[in-house]
């Protein structure tokens, strides 16, 4: 999309509004002492391993959440009404070049809350909190979540081990953190771009499990599962853009405008430090204003597939 120049971003910690934009606003704040609603609440789903319980104290006493309720509106090339082949030559010229407002959510704009960043009860258990990579059988195919992303995000042909389409052995992908190609399924991971541990302490320990398995699952959103090199996930682990940034430098802003739309997706909170890191970030790669912004549409439509597909899990529990 084509968006218009000087939009007005709010800050955080009077950063933005010297350094990347020439706008006056500043951060949300807000002072309730109720934590923000959650996709879901916990239902106390049986499960056969029990955690050990969570006993350290909250680390961070502020905490920040992205305003997806104050929207923007931006203006955006218009496309045409009807079907191209139907329309006059200056009809046509017309529809491209007329512009129209559409409603975006500023991902740069982030409520405050001044009280403890809220913790879990239990320490995290990647199967017992998120379950595994699930095989649909309603797809007619053997294949589980790893697999669909890399034969989606494969740019060459896929070859399966032992001759069946279930597990993918060699395809040709572009790996978005080193800017390198690789042929071999084998050097992949499959990276949640928010980490499933970083996603259970930002919020994700309040939802019920098959919330959290959709999660760990979810093929809704193209950038929420990443097909990245072994070695880059592995040393991403669990960190947010405080501990990790891809080497490849081009990619830092999209790969930090990725994160913060998951988080305001799903409704995860940021922590002090990885707030700091992304408004330090986008000021030292120069990211563009106008890229951090998400469509209302668009974000009521990711909202609505993962409320259509909460069952995803339980249907194909087996």
């Amino acid at each position: 999309m084509d968006f218009v120049r000087g939009m007005k971003f709010a800050t955080f910690m009077g950063v933005f509004a010297t350094a990347l934009l020439s706008a006056n606003t500043t951060l949300a704040e807000e002072s309730s002492q109720t934590m923000p609603p959650v996709h879901a609440s916990q239902t106390g789903d049986s499960q056969q391993a029990v955690p050990a319980p969570y006993t350290d104290k909250p680390q961070w006493h502020q905490f920040y959440m992205i305003d997806d309720t104050n929207l923007d509106q931006v203006t955006v090339r218009g496309t045409q009404t009807m079907p191209m082949e139907l329309m006059a030559p200056t009809e046509l010229i017309s529809a491209f070049a007329r512009k129209v407002k559409v409603a975006v959510v500023n991902l740069l704009r982030w409520n405050q809350y001044n009280y403890d960043m809220p913790v879990p009860t239990e320490k995290y258990m990647r199967k017992l909190h998120f379950g595994r990579w699930i095989n649909d059988p309603s797809d007619e195919t053997c294949m589980n979540t790893r697999a669909k992303v890399l034969v989606r995000d494969s740019k060459g042909e896929i070859t399966y081990r032992n001759g069946k389409t279930c597990v993918v052995e060699d395809g040709l992908w572009d790996d978005p953190y080193t800017n390198t190609e690789i042929t071999s399924s084998r050097q992949i991971q499959i990276d949640h771009m928010v980490p499933l541990k970083n996603a259970y302490m930002s919020g994700a320990f309040n939802w019920d499990y098959k919330t959290r398995c959709l999660y760990a699952n979810y093929m809704g959103l193209k950038e929420h599962l990443v097909s990245a090199e072994a070695h880059q996930n592995m040393s991403k682990g669990d960190s947010g853009p405080e501990g990790y940034l891809p080497p490849f430098e081009p990619g830092r802003c999209q790969y930090i405008r990725n994160w913060i739309a998951i988080k305001m997706i799903w409704r995860l909170t940021l922590n002090p430090e990885e707030a700091k890191a992304i408004s330090d970030n986008i000021i030292k790669y120069n990211c563009k204003a106008s890229d951090f912004v998400f469509t209302k549409d668009e974000l009521d439509n990711q909202r609505n597939v993962i409320t259509q597909n909460l069952n995803f899990c339980m249907i194909n529990k087996r």
